[in-house]
């Protein structure tokens, strides 16, 4: 089962090439909402920041030209689906639906698929399996 989360927070530190995004349940069935992090790269935590702030810069950076490569082929961006975590690599799909209305599924990265569905307000949805598996206590430093 596919539940709905959102980007509950990003954690950028300076001092590490390791940034943090937590993903929180959006509408929990039971007491506290779940949340898990989920490590990503610089480049990545700063396109997902600056997406979330509406800051623009001159030319358009990757997340930007794919962001408009789909719109420009009248797809698109449904939602972002994180399916699976193997040996701690979460997996994600982008979910598109074409020109012709038919579902396309591309394999993605989720911190990619997460900074280019900030911008577009795609829904987030994340296998209840991996949220069990993915949930663990507060990382030191990131607290």
């Amino acid at each position: 089962m596919l539940i709905e989360m959102h980007l509950a927070r990003i954690l950028i530190r300076e001092s590490s090439s390791a940034q943090l995004i937590e993903l929180r349940e959006s509408h929990p069935l039971h007491g506290e909402p779940r949340s898990f992090p989920i490590v990503i790269g610089s480049s990545e935590a700063i396109a997902i920041d600056r997406r979330l702030s509406g800051f623009e810069i001159g030319r358009p950076m990757t997340h930007d030209l794919l962001a408009q490569t789909i719109e420009s082929l009248g797809a698109t961006l449904e939602s972002i689906a994180i399916t699976d975590i193997v040996e701690g690599t979460f997996y994600a799909t982008l979910v598109l639906t074409d020109r012709d209305g038919q579902r396309v599924e591309i394999d993605a990265r989720p911190s990619d698929a997460i900074a280019l569905g900030v911008a577009g307000d795609a829904p987030i949805y994340v296998s209840d399996e991996v949220i069990e598996n993915a949930i663990m206590p507060p990382l030191d430093g990131f607290e």
